[in-house]
């Protein structure tokens, strides 16, 4: 710092006292140094750490745009499994009315839709069935026999695009494999004018987002919170959804590393020398920031397996222990999907109320979540009950259905049960919606061929009919979930081929190794949905 007037004025006479010495410019030699060091130090760590910030804001942008994006990709499988419920409940029952009773619980206000309705495709083109809510704008626009030819029996959710309206919708389709060319179809609406709001609360309240129909920036925009194309400091993410993606765009509101660090350039230009002396740790600080936001990264990857490992744990406290049979060799398997956090509705019983009889049971409810869980939970219970009863399975089957609705509960399952005659070598059959039973022999494995009913909580006035099997020695009976043989973009025959092919040359062995080498052939990775097997044979 240069000296002031009232310095020189005293240094003045001192020099002319001591004339030829140089301390004085030694000093202001030495002092110049020191400032130019600190200058060029304070300049070095100004910089730097206005890099770092820079990249800590564009990797917790990337991070957290990334973190969005794994949110959003819940939607397709909920959006696809509220279509799927529909079309299962029309092609079982082959009622509109029916449909159009599951359809109203899932348009607006209740609901996710603005429309739902059904479709069928024939050779002379796509004939609307029914529909619950607004009538779909694809049937207006003169759009619909465009889209629809172009709809096939997939497990993917099918998209139309933005169909342009007041307010415009987006449109999505289901159709399976074996539906008798049925169509789910609904719409959802979209923002009048395209704009999205994120509440500061939320998880992602730092950020700006701009949602486009398709891989790129340039595809549809479907809602955006700031005016598109969006400029500044970027970051994005392309997600599947069902035939077509979604690609979101994400901006910082402000610094995502902090007001303090946006603002400690300017401290260290400030504070000079002190920051000079201290930069190592302010430098350290700002990296410490750094390595914290990939900590917590990591924290939510090992959070969101811990309660993926929370939900399977939960799963198999709901399930019993099979009981020691004199005269049988019983043995089951649960297996959580390798999808979602969520705990499942599929489950399995083995109860032998009295000597020489046994129940064996297998379900799945439709769903996931907890909802799911309780609602498994109570129809165990309950058919514990209805078995200690002394109830046969058909009776079991519909006293379930008097507890499960599904226009109330919007929810149904699926149940096999069979009474075991020990003595008798015989198993009495009846389903409710759910597949039937595998016979393993040495000479080779069969599906047993006897009437299902529909799904427990779907209104039908029929009783399941009793089938009553002879089980030779040597066979074991395997009962199982769809998740052992569903999978994605592949037709459910194929699946069961699969599994009586892998089971065709007789699993020898204990039940339980057969079941083991079972799971190691059909999902060696782990299936996408929850798999319940249980197995039995008689001991000679």
């Amino acid at each position: 710092m240069p000296p002031s007037n009232d310095d020189r004025q005293v240094a003045a006479p001192a020099k002319r006292v001591h004339v030829g010495r140089p301390a004085g410019g030694r000093i202001r030699l030495v002092t110049a140094l020191v400032v130019v060091a600190v200058l060029v130090v304070t300049g070095v760590l100004a910089l730097a750490a206005s890099s770092v910030n820079r990249s800590s804001n564009q990797r917790l942008l990337q991070l957290q745009v990334r973190q969005a994006a794994v949110v959003l990709t819940g939607a397709e499988p909920s959006l696809e499994s509220q279509l799927a419920d529909g079309l299962q409940i029309a092609t079982a029952t082959n009622a509109p009315s029916a449909f159009r009773q599951f359809a109203a619980t899932k348009v607006r206000p209740a609901g996710t839709f603005a429309s739902v309705s059904l479709w069928r495709r024939s050779s002379s083109g796509a004939q609307l069935l029914t529909f619950a809510g607004a009538r779909p704008l694809l049937a207006t626009d003169g759009r619909a026999a465009s889209f629809f030819s172009r709809v096939h029996p997939s497990t993917k959710l099918q998209v139309t695009g933005i169909i342009p309206g007041a307010p415009p919708r987006l449109g999505y389709a289901v159709m399976r494999p074996g539906g008798s060319g049925l169509i789910v179809y609904a719409e959802g609406l979209l923002p009048a004018d395209h704009k999205l709001v994120v509440p500061k609360s939320s998880a992602f309240g730092e950020l700006n987002f701009a949602l486009y129909l398709g891989s790129s920036q340039h595809g549809q925009l479907i809602e955006s919170s700031v005016p598109t194309p969006v400029t500044g400091s970027t970051a994005s993410a392309t997600v599947p959804f069902g035939t077509s993606a979604i690609t979101m765009v994400g901006t910082p509101t402000g610094d995502l590393a902090g007001a303090l660090s946006a603002a400690l350039p300017w401290i260290v230009l400030a504070a000079g020398l002190i920051l000079a002396l201290a930069g190592g740790w302010t430098l350290q600080y700002v990296l410490r920031r750094r390595q914290l936001a990939e900590e917590l990264a990591s924290e939510n990857r090992r959070l969101y397996l811990e309660q993926r490992n929370i939900a399977g744990t939960l799963q198999h406290a709901l399930l019993p222990e099979l009981p020691q049979v004199e005269g049988l060799e019983a043995a089951a398997r649960y297996l959580p999907g390798v999808e979602g956090v969520d705990v499942g509705g599929d489950w399995y019983d083995f109860i032998c109320p009295e000597p020489g009889r046994c129940v064996v049971i297998v379900g799945d409810v439709s769903g996931r979540g907890l909802h799911a869980a309780t609602t498994m939970a109570s129809l165990r219970h309950a058919t514990r009950a209805y078995v200690a009863e002394s109830h046969d399975p058909p009776t079991v089957l519909t006293k379930l259905g008097d507890m499960l609705d599904f226009e109330s509960h919007h929810q149904f399952a699926t149940v096999l049960i069979g009474e075991v005659d020990i003595e008798e070598r015989t198993v009495t059959l009846a389903s409710a919606g759910h597949f039937l039973p595998l016979l393993v022999s040495n000479s080779g494995a069969e599906f047993v061929d006897f009437p299902i009913s529909t799904p427990v909580g779907i209104d039908d006035p029929s009783r399941p009919e009793p089938y009553t099997v002879h089980v030779p020695k040597g066979t074991t009976l395997i009962a199982f979930t769809d998740g052992l043989v569903e999978r994605r973009g592949e037709h459910l025959d194929v699946g069961l081929a699969r599994l009586r092919a892998a089971t065709s040359g007789g699993l020898h062995g204990p039940v339980e190794q057969m079941l083991d080498r079972l799971v190691a052939t059909l999902i060696p990775a782990g299936g996408e949905d929850d798999v319940v097997i249980l197995g039995f044979r008689w001991r000679s």
